[in-house]
């Protein structure tokens, strides 16, 4: 365990198993994963999963496992029909906190070849029209989301529709910016184009996946994003529990604000992204 103490902590985004199209063994499955977070005093977790939405196993969860907040979401991929209001509002009424865009499905993952790896089956889909305008459908999930009063992921979707949903929600309702500067999935995002997001509204999710399992910047250039983002617009997050091969999450998020604070990061920092943050996106007293 890392030197950081952070009582209160929420982890925005926990994969657990079993997870089918992800195709490896998980690290933990969801009662494993609120055991872990309630054992070191987090405040709440996200279950996510590419497969299916997670409100039931949040519910079950959540009466199962004590001392620990645990909130369902719903991605918009292939296996809940893509872009489709219909599911999403079932999942916002079943109380999912957030919904991701599409994030295997997307075209900028058919694009980088993650929806190849992973099978994803049929088309990437595409969330801006001909002339750059997102499209009705996407339009109205982010209706739903603000009438449930919930959090928009941007998925692993391309920049420009990042742009585009941040000045479309960034001011109206509440944004986060996934896994940003991922080099694997998503569209590498960097700095100054995560300062530009944040400045449209966006919160900033630097995911312990991307820094610590050799898929983006290092702890120390993490830092430096902190710096130029600013602390009160960043999330940090997992993105853990999907493979055995990483940390289980909890634990890897204490590890993870470890890592940076040996890197320079502010303890005040620290608390603030791992628990006012995301505490302030759920509606949560800090």
């Amino acid at each position: 365990m890392g030197r950081i103490v952070l009582g209160g902590a929420i982890d925005l985004h926990c994969h657990f198993g079993p997870e089918s199209v992800v195709g490896r063994k998980h690290a933990v499955d969801p009662f494993d994963a609120a055991r872990d977070a309630a054992a070191l005093d987090f405040k709440a977790l996200v279950l996510k999963s590419h497969d299916f939405p997670t409100n039931h196993f949040a519910y079950a969860v959540s009466q199962t496992v004590p001392g620990v907040r645990v909130y369902g979401s719903i991605c918009c991929d292939f296996c809940i029909g893509g872009l489709n209001p219909g599911a999403v509002e079932i999942a916002l009424r079943d109380g999912a906190a957030i919904v991701w865009l599409p994030t295997i499905s997307s075209q900028q993952d058919f694009e980088n070849g993650v929806a190849a790896m992973l099978k994803v089956p049929g088309e990437g889909i595409v969330m801006l029209d001909e002339s750059g305008r997102l499209r009705p459908e996407v339009e109205e999930i982010l209706a739903l989301v603000e009438k449930y009063d919930a959090i928009v992921a941007t998925g692993h979707t391309s920049k420009a529709e990042h742009v585009a949903v941040a000045k479309a929600f960034g001011r109206r309702g509440r944004v986060v910016v996934t896994h940003a500067m991922n080099s694997g999935a998503g569209p590498r995002l960097t700095v100054p184009e995560c300062v530009e997001l944040a400045e449209l509204g966006a919160f900033i999710e630097l995911a312990a996946a991307t820094c610590m399992a050799g898929h983006g910047p290092g702890s120390p250039e993490v830092v430096k994003a902190i710096d130029a983002i600013g602390s009160r617009q960043v999330v940090l997050s997992t993105d853990y529990g999907w493979t055995d091969e990483l940390p289980r999450p909890a634990i890897g998020l204490i590890d993870y604000a470890d890592a940076l604070w040996q890197a320079g990061a502010k303890e005040s920092q620290l608390r603030e992204m791992a628990c006012d943050n995301p505490a302030r996106l759920l509606k949560l007293d800090p």
